[in-house]
């Protein structure tokens, strides 16, 4: 655990502030073409195979739509729904588009989906703790400095099925996804059981104060 977050911490130093002088009000006018498929308040749509996008990491939608652009994502063979994504990303025509929509997103209110998977959630805590919190933060809230996603607003149909995508290849392999080779390494180590399980616990309703 603690060489994968000497990894991570070595990988966010990389990465450019990108989004500093990123325009909220552009980047909505851009997410006008992806409401049909991540719904008007960026909730995702369960039916469409679409994640909730509202809340997310700034420094994660970037990299994943650059991805999406540059092909180390939704092109390898059998991803059928990330190749659906990329053509989208591609009207993205520049860095600073796609830095206006990564910021108008993450300025939103973070989504809830309703649970579509049963497992057990107190265990799916425990699991998550010891396995994915270092990097995704304890309740699954992400960290920016590490440029990990917020996990406990995307839905868990998507995020199995990315976790199932980086275990079967899908996901990771491209040369250059040194972010998604180590997420890669950790979905392998999680069987189907425990993944119902940390889905349910990330879908679990936050308490109402």
């Amino acid at each position: 655990m603690i060489k994968q977050i000497l990894v991570y911490l070595t990988l966010a130093v990389s990465i450019p502030a990108t989004a500093l002088a990123a325009d909220v009000e552009a980047g909505k006018k851009l997410y006008a073409t992806c409401v049909v498929c991540h719904g008007s308040n960026a909730e995702g749509v369960a039916a469409l195979n679409s994640p909730a996008l509202a809340g997310q990491s700034e420094s994660y939608m970037i990299r994943q739509l650059w991805d999406f652009k540059n092909g180390k994502r939704g092109a390898a063979d059998g991803d059928t729904i990330g190749a659906q994504m990329r053509p989208m990303a591609m009207t993205l025509k520049d860095g600073e588009a796609i830095a206006n929509v990564a910021a108008y997103l993450a300025a939103m209110p973070p989504s809830k989906p309703p649970a579509t998977v049963e497992g057990d959630i107190a265990n799916g805590q425990k699991l998550f703790s010891s396995r994915c919190g270092a990097c995704h933060g304890g309740k699954g809230w992400g960290n920016e400095a590490l440029h990990t996603p917020r996990l406990n607003s995307i839905g868990d149909s998507y995020l199995m099925r990315q976790v199932q995508n980086f275990q079967n290849g899908l996901r990771g392999a491209p040369k250059g996804s040194d972010h998604g080779k180590q997420m890669a390494m950790m979905a392998k180590s999680v069987t189907a059981e425990e993944l119902k399980d940390i889905a349910a616990f990330l879908t679990e309703p936050e308490p109402q104060e």
